[in-house]
């Protein structure tokens, strides 16, 4: 199992009958989690794209399980991946191929 902790971006909003009523008006209630695309989660994605069939859990650094693994891995950089229990890596992803590289090899394939 591989487990990243990074802010993933979504859009919120109040409650779906909100929205759905909104939309039906023409209104956007909805707001972006994240203002400014990332490079860093397009390069993640593309890495982990790489791997094929590998189930992958997202968990949001705000949640307290984000915190949890943030502290136990000592590091405040996201993304963390985590193969296996073991950090794999932690910071900004610069090469998509040599990260995947480095997460098959982690977990035997």
């Amino acid at each position: 199992m591989l487990e990243v902790v990074a802010f993933v971006p979504a859009n919120v909003g109040i409650c779906r009958t909100c929205d759905e009523v909104a939309r039906a008006f023409r209104v956007e209630l909805t707001e972006s989690l994240l203002a400014e695309p990332q490079d860093d989660f397009a390069a993640l994605i593309a890495a982990l794209s790489m791997l094929g069939g590998v189930p992958v859990r997202f968990t949001s650094p705000a949640s307290l399980r984000g915190l949890y693994l943030m502290i136990k891995y000592r590091s405040g950089r996201t993304p963390l991946i985590i193969a296996n229990g073991r950090l794999i890596h932690s910071g900004p992803v610069r090469n998509p191929r040599s990260l995947a590289e480095r997460i098959k090899l982690s977990m035997g394939k």
